[in-house]
Order: structure tokens, then sequence, then C-alpha cells
């Protein structure tokens, strides 16, 4: 019990300092986030690892922890999150209820090698890597992935359910989506899919609230740079849908105020210098940096440039040219690899469909719920919104064939992608990717439920 409540301080620690300095104390729920966003800059700054795995580093932690202890005296704050983290580590402990799967060998060679100070090449990120981090001979923190997972979809859905005004039994309203097996497998994965949904979530939650309800515009950015760091991918799939949440984020702002442009640059950026080693490492086309770089570099010219003709043009009609785009690669890779596009294809549509694990239902599930928003909604934005979701789904689905690594065992000789995949489809990376967008939309189902009170709609 001593060594689990040293290693939860100890993982806690930068995380209520930064609450406290951000002034989110009573928002329990954003500060082990908080703390996976400064243990991940571990990954690149190898000394970091000196506070973790040294005694002379842990003691500073703790001096840090008892400066927190004092000067802000938000005992409510590292109450809560040590009994939520205790909570799930018993349960684990007891029931054995983590998912080890194939990359878990990887990813702890990863933080292993983190940890004594040498740079790791391999291709996943620093947020899954910080996962594993934190053990002694005593103890090892397993459950860390569910505990901010959860920390969030829990934020995320009392954000909804504050600005509805509605009852928190409503929360319920979520719950079948967990009953659905291949979904609870998922979220007990020691990966960042389940993490990285729910930063998504709060990014779109935060943007679809008034200027003047919505949290600190630096909390936003240090949930941007997180959720760029979570996943390799997230800067793939997600791009559109970042262009229109963040072309709307800063649609009231002054031209002249140099700072927000500043602070998104810093917060787009700084993931490429936090997963440096592992988008320098490899074939893999997540590995290229400079694809990365180029990304970012058009992503920040056309939100400074939000105001001109073009960006206009392009933003109202950004799911048009999305859509567009999906048929073009879809083209693209019927033209490349031909029968091997359409068994992809079809590989994939008859797993998401297929009863084994429940992926029919959870298929359905998505389906159903991102129709439901896109005719609910009566906002212009937060049908985009929602539209590009779908067609986010689609690119999945038809991005596949890029992906495929290895078809039947037998390895991919032809094509422009010949040996810079990013998907071998035997460990399923695009049915996670399509459960990872399903857990992202999951929490704003709440936003279908009707209040008596909506002068404070999101």
């Amino acid at each position: 019990m001593i060594s689990y409540l040293y290693l939860s301080l100890l993982f806690l620690t930068p995380g209520l300092l930064i609450s406290g300095v951000l002034k989110t104390q009573k928002k329990f729920l954003l500060t082990s986030s908080f703390s996976v966003f400064f243990w991940s800059i571990s990954t690149l700054i190898l000394q970091i690892n000196y506070l973790i795995n040294t005694f002379f580093g842990n003691l500073f932690v703790g001096l840090i922890f008892l400066y927190w202890f004092l000067r802000f005296r938000n005992y409510q704050n590292v109450l809560y999150n040590l009994v939520f983290l205790s909570i799930l580590e018993l349960i684990n402990n007891a029931f054995g209820i983590l998912h080890i799967v194939s990359t878990f060998s990887i990813t702890l060679e990863a933080s292993l090698q983190n940890l004594d100070y040498i740079s790791s090449s391999v291709n996943v990120p620093a947020v899954q890597i910080t996962f594993l981090k934190f053990f002694n001979d005593e103890y090892f923190l397993a459950t860390l992935p569910q505990f901010l997972g959860f920390s969030l979809l829990l934020s995320n859905s009392y954000s909804i359910l504050n600005f509805k005004k509605i009852p928190k039994k409503y929360l319920l309203v979520i719950v079948p989506a967990f009953l659905i097996f291949c979904v609870v497998l998922e979220i007990m994965t020691i990966r960042s899919h389940f993490f990285s949904s729910q930063i998504l979530c709060f990014l779109i939650i935060e943007t679809l609230k008034n200027k003047e309800n919505r949290l600190s515009e630096n909390i936003f950015f240090i949930f941007l740079c997180l959720f760029l760091s979570s996943r390799l991918e997230n800067y793939y799939l997600y791009y559109p849908l970042l262009l229109l949440i963040l072309t709307k984020y800063i649609e009231f702002e002054d031209k002249q105020n140099s700072k927000i442009y500043l602070k998104l640059l810093s917060a787009t950026s700084i993931p490429i210098l936090i997963n440096f080693n592992s988008l320098s490492g490899g074939d893999d086309i997540r590995g290229d940096i400079r694809i990365s770089i180029a990304l970012i570099l058009i992503l920040n010219i056309f939100i400074f440039f939000k105001d001109k003709l073009l960006m206009t043009f392009l933003y109202n009609y950004i799911n048009y040219f999305f859509a567009l785009g999906i048929a073009g690669l879809a083209f693209t890779n019927f033209v490349l690899y031909d029968f091997k596009a359409l068994h992809s294809w079809l590989f994939l549509v008859t797993h998401l469909l297929d009863t084994h694990r429940g992926w029919v239902i959870a298929t359905l599930y998505f389906l159903l719920l991102i129709i439901y928003l896109i005719s609910y909604s009566n906002k212009v934005f937060e049908v985009k919104v929602f539209v590009n979701v779908f067609l986010t789904f689609a690119l999945i689905i038809i991005s596949s064939p890029l992906h495929h690594s290895i078809y039947g065992y037998e390895q991919w000789s032809t094509g422009i992608i010949d040996g810079i995949a990013i998907y071998n489809f035997f460990d399923e990376s695009q049915t996670r990717s399509f459960l990872q967008l399903f857990l992202s939309i999951l929490p704003l189902s709440l936003v279908i439920i009707k209040s008596n009170k909506e002068n404070m709609e999101i």
C-alpha cells in the first residue's frame, strides 16, 4: 500500500502543481491529464526520468508535493485522484481486468529504455510510453490509461450536463456503450486510444461553448498538445476536424492578438518534439517527421489567415473538400492496388459488421448516434463537426489499403507505399481507430437530452 501511494503521488504531483498554477484546483478530473503532459516530456528530455527512478529525484518531487500541499491546500483534489486510482488498481489486482496486447512488449521496452536514459525510436507515442514508467520493486501502477481515460470521460460528461442544466443521473445514458465487449477490451488496454478519444471530445466541447463559458485558453492548448502527442495517427485522421475546431475556437480573437497564434504554434509544434524519437524511427509513414512538420505549418498558416477570402471559402466547404479527398483516395488506392484494395475494404467492413466481440453493435451504435446528432443539431457549426466525424469514419475505411503492410501473410511487393505502411490489419489498428472515434463522440450524445433550462446551451 505504501509503495502504491508513493508511486501515485509521484505521478500526480506535477498535475497538482499545474492545476494550482492554472487555477483549476476544483477541476479534479483534469489533474491527471496535466500530470501525463509533464511526464511525457521525459521521453525527449531524458534527464526528467531522474525524478522517477532515483531516490533524490523522488525526494525532489516529494518537496514539490509538500509545497503544493502547503501553498494551495486543495486536499480534495489529491484525495479524489488517489481514491479513483486506488479503486481501479484494487479491481485490477483482484480480477485482472487489463487486456494485455501485442504492442505491450515494445511499449514496455521503450519505457525501460527511457528510464535508463536511452532515446527509444519505437513507433509508439510518448503518452503511451509514460503509462508504463511508474513502478518500483514492490508495485507497478498498471491502470494509468484507464484512470486518465475515465477521468476525462467524466469531466466531459459533467461539462455537458452542467451547461445543459441536466441532472447528473442522465450520465447513465452512455453506460450501455461500455457493455459492448470490443469497447471494454479497447479501454482496458495499455494503449492511448481511450485517453486520446476523450481529449478530442474535450476540445470539441470547449469549442462549442460560448467564449465566456470556456476554460482558460492555456488549458485548451495544453490539451491540444496532448491530443497530437497521444497518438501518431492523430495528425492524419483528424486533420480536417482540427482545422474546423481551431478556426472556430479562435474565431473571435483579435487579429492583433499575436499571443493566441504563438500559443497555437507552440501547442501544435511541441508534440513533434515530444514524439521526436518516435517520429524519426523506422519506415512507418507515421515516423516521417517531415510530413508532420509540413502538416503543422499548413495548419498554423490556415488559422492565421482564417479571415482571408480563400481560407473562408475552404472553411465553409471543408466537408465537401474532405469528401472529395476521400473519394480521390479511394480511386487512387484502387488504381495502385486493384483487388487488394477491394479486399482490404471488404475485410474491414466485414470486421466492423461481425457479431464477434460485438463489433456490429458498436458500429450500429456509432452510426445511429452520429446520424441523430447531425439531425438534432440546430447550429451550423455543430452539424459541420458531426458530418466531419462521419467522414473521418469513412476515411478510416477507405485508407485501409495504405495500412496493410501484409495481406494473407504475403508481403506487398508493388506500389508506391511499399514498406511504408502504418497498419497491419492483423493487429486491428483500423478497428481501434474506429473505436477511438466512437468513444470521442460518446459523451456528446448527452446533448440530445432536452432540458427545461436551455439558456446556457453548449
